[in-house]
């Protein structure tokens, strides 16, 4: 969680009380320091009730500049708060692309247009005093993919307790499913923000002053800088305690599985504490025979590149019924599509229903989990796991890693040498567990061939395609509307009436022609880290494979 500290008219209209505001703000361990930009006579009529005061705080043009100036020397990061339009074409033209905007604001309908037609801002969207309706009013004018944060907060200050109202937070983040941010304008230095923060707000907004003493505007609830290092040390000390909404043992946790969990001593037998043996799953897992392979059919509806780019027709159907007829088309292995339990996905269930095919609804963001969920569900010893966009899957390829899987007691078999969409991964089920409970955290589960690389006891084996080696940099995955555009291309060069007649020679024979992918492109990794694709597919080529049969 961001913690921007507020400024709002402590400064008292001095320009220096404010840069040292600014710089109070980044030593208390601030991320933002957030400032009202306002030009008086453009936010309010003369005789408004506190235009003296405004008038009395105000700050001129060149004035703001100094102050932008100054923040920009000394890294204070500024999120302006423009209060009217001359404020906002000052920021914006002085290079400002992320605004708050007060509630003032909020039914401010021209004001919200023209924010609105500057794609490249992003705004943060204050909702004191406002009703639902008008929340729903000012975000169908700037659109949610404008909206940085959606702020609550409440405007009496100092604000008590019973009005704090924390759980709207929990309503808008499942009615918008946007980043969330609070203002505080309680005088609560660690509970209440430690509350926001559970609430997983992206932000906090919290007053800071350099003294309360002189009884001006917002000093109620004002933090002293010392009082705001504080809040910021507390937020640092426990955002920690959240983790990662993971379920799942970590490192230090896992030791105990062995000593804790009770085994499996004898058939027929109660489960005891043993210093030998396995826990019940792990004793079934072992069990299932590899011979029996399921195909997980990963397919979901959330892709934002190419939005329900899995359904979009193909070739004879929908593209996941025709790589489902051309993969199922075997009695090696049963293909299942593996869905998510999400209602957003509940679409992809009813067209496998409605086809006849079966499908499996596991958990939404780990990929491991939903495998391991279909694979014990089927009793497999083995489990491939098949992207529903890639299209060309090869289903002889999968037949022939299921030879080199169950022939040589491998724990991975993958294909190399082929275009990008056309091999499947296969696992042992025995393996897959076994990495599972090694694995730190699944959130980045998705990445599991590189998990798969790096570990140097797997038994692996591979098909090296001796047809493919010049294509192995031609893409057929569907990520984005090009890649649709030509795999659509290659099926009509193939010219092939039935999906699932494609043969692997037509994809190899055909694919000669398309434009290859640059391998020093770098492709993503668990933890925000990258590498090169020629680096990648290098260490797949180079690996020490307990066998490689070549095709």
């Amino acid at each position: 969680m961001k913690v921007i500290a507020e400024s709002a008219f402590n400064h008292q209209g001095d320009l220096n009380s404010l840069k040292e505001l600014a710089m109070s703000a980044k030593k208390s361990g601030a991320d933002f320091f957030t400032v009202q930009v306002m030009h008086v006579d453009s936010f309010c009529v003369d005789d408004y009730e506190k235009y003296d005061l405004y008038k009395k705080t105000e700050f001129t043009h060149y004035e703001w500049l100094e102050l932008f100036d100054f923040c920009k020397l000394n890294q204070i990061e500024v999120i302006p708060c423009v209060l009217e339009e001359t404020s906002y074409h000052w920021c914006y033209s002085y290079g400002f692309r992320i605004i708050k905007l007060h509630a003032t604001d909020i039914t401010n309908k021209p004001f919200l247009e023209l924010i609105a037609e500057h794609e490249d801002v992003k705004v943060i969207l204050e909702t004191q005093c406002a009703t639902a309706f008008e929340v729903e009013f000012a975000l169908s004018i700037l659109g949610l993919e404008k909206i940085e944060a959606l702020f609550t907060g409440y405007s009496n200050y100092p604000t008590e307790v019973e009005d704090l109202n924390l759980n709207v937070l929990d309503t808008y983040k499942e009615k918008y499913g946007l980043n969330l941010g609070y203002a505080d304008h309680s005088i609560d230095t660690m509970n209440v923000p430690l509350m926001v923060l559970s609430k997983g707000c992206k932000y906090i907004e919290k007053h800071i002053t350099l003294t309360r003493n002189n009884r001006n505007y917002d000093y109620q609830v004002s933090l002293y800088p010392n009082e705001f290092t504080i809040m910021v040390n507390a937020l640092n000390h426990y955002k920690v305690a959240l983790g990662e909404g993971v379920k799942h043992p970590s490192r230090n946790e896992s030791k105990f599985r062995t000593v804790m969990y009770k085994k499996v001593i004898a058939k027929n037998m109660p489960l005891k504490r043993a210093d030998f043996g396995n826990d019940y799953i792990t004793s079934e897992i072992n069990k299932f025979d590899k011979k029996d392979v399921v195909v997980a059919l990963i397919a979901r509806l959330k892709s934002q590149r190419l939005k329900q780019k899995v359904i979009k027709p193909f070739h004879n159907d929908e593209m996941i019924i025709d790589l489902y007829n051309r993969i199922n088309n075997t009695e090696k292995y049963k293909t299942v599509l593996a869905t998510s339990n999400l209602i957003e996905d509940t679409p992809l269930g009813k067209l496998f229903e409605e086809k006849g095919f079966e499908y499996y609804e596991g958990d939404a963001t780990s990929v491991i989990d939903r495998m391991l969920g279909l694979a014990y569900k089927e009793k497999a010893g083995g489990i491939f796991r098949v992207t529903g966009d890639n299209p060309f899957t090869d289903p002889f390829l999968m037949e022939q890693m299921i030879e080199l899987l169950t022939e040589n007691d491998l724990d991975y078999v993958k294909v190399n040498n082929v275009p990008f969409g056309v091999g499947a991964e296969l696992f042992s089920t025995k393996y897959l567990w076994n990495l599972y409970l090694r694995l730190d955290t699944t959130k980045f589960s998705e990445y599991l061939t590189w998990y798969v690389l790096n570990d140097e006891n797997v038994r692996m084996g591979c098909i090296d395609v001796t047809k493919g080696d010049s294509l192995k940099l031609v893409n057929l995955s569907v990520d984005f509307q090009e890649d649709f555009d030509r795999c659509k291309l290659l099926l009509n060069r193939i010219g092939k009436k039935e999906f699932s007649s494609i043969s692997l020679d037509d994809i190899l024979a055909h694919s000669k022609m398309i434009e290859k992918i640059d391998d020093s492109k770098h492709i993503k990794l668990p933890m925000g880290d990258s590498i090169s694709l020629k680096n990648y597919l290098s260490a797949f080529e180079n690996k020490n494979y307990v066998v490689r049969r070549k095709i």
